[in-house]
This record gives structure tokens, C-alpha cells and sequence, in this order.
């Protein structure tokens, strides 16, 4: 039972890393991506993108973020942001402040060369995420 055995390990994780935990939670998340991946179950998988990102891992589109210049967080946070979130949402969604999330803004502001959350949405549309 693949699909149960990875939606446990995600649970798992997740719980790993709000103890703060990131590093076994990323070996559990890692194991989930695996199997969630190869079994195309692709909301559990987007769930478990967004907490790797969080315990400081790349996702699946390391060469999205270092083309763009971001760390997987920020890149996580943009994502979200361009998805119409608001910052505590997004904040709420990856379970971090919203002064954090205000800080990984300002830095994906500054990288991208960008002042808005429009142009954010248009580099990200540049890359078809």
C-alpha cells in the first residue's frame, strides 16, 4: 500500500519540521516526493514540495529557483504569493510567520528586480509555473 505508506510519511514530516526537526523531516518528506511522484498523486505531492521547501530543500524545479536567483524557500513563498495569497495566508499555509514571509518578499523583490506582486506573477508566467 504505496500511496498510504507515502501519505504517512508526509504527516510524519510535517510534523518533524514544526518541531523543528527539518532535517529528519526532510528524509521522511524526501521518501514521500519519491513515491507520491511516481504514483502521480499530485495534490499530496504539491503538499509535500511546499513542506521540503520549508525544511530548506529544493523541490521539484531546482532549475526554475537558480535561474531565478531565489533560495527554495523564497521560491516556495513566491509561488504561493502569485497564486493570489495573501502573506498570511501564505504564512498560514507554511506555517511561519508573516513578518518571515514579508522578509522572504522583500528579498524575492529585490532579486527579481521587481516592486509589485503583479510583476511577480509575470516572472513566474515567464517560466510557466
Amino acid at each position: 500500500m504505496p500511496f498510504e505508506e507515502a501519505r504517512i510519511q508526509l504527516a510524519y514530516g510535517t510534523f518533524l519540521r514544526r518541531r523543528g526537526r527539518r532535517a529528519a523531516a526532510a528524509e521522511h518528506l524526501e521518501a514521500a516526493q519519491l513515491t507520491l511522484s511516481r504514483l502521480g498523486a499530485l495534490p499530496y505531492l504539491e503538499q509535500c514540495d511546499l513542506e521540503l521547501a520549508a525544511s530548506g530543500r529544493a523541490v521539484l524545479r531546482p532549475q526554475d529557483t537558480a535561474r531565478l536567483g531565489l533560495t527554495p524557500q523564497e521560491h516556495t513563498v513566491a509561488v504561493l504569493i502569485s497564486k493570489g495569497l495573501t502573506n498570511r495566508q501564505a504564512a498560514r499555509k507554511l506555517v511561519l510567520s508573516v513578518k518571515t514571509v514579508e522578509y522572504h518578499l522583500s528579498h524575492i523583490y529585490t532579486k527579481l528586480g521587481i516592486t509589485s506582486r503583479t510583476a511577480l506573477i509575470g516572472k513566474l508566467s515567464d517560466l510557466g509555473e
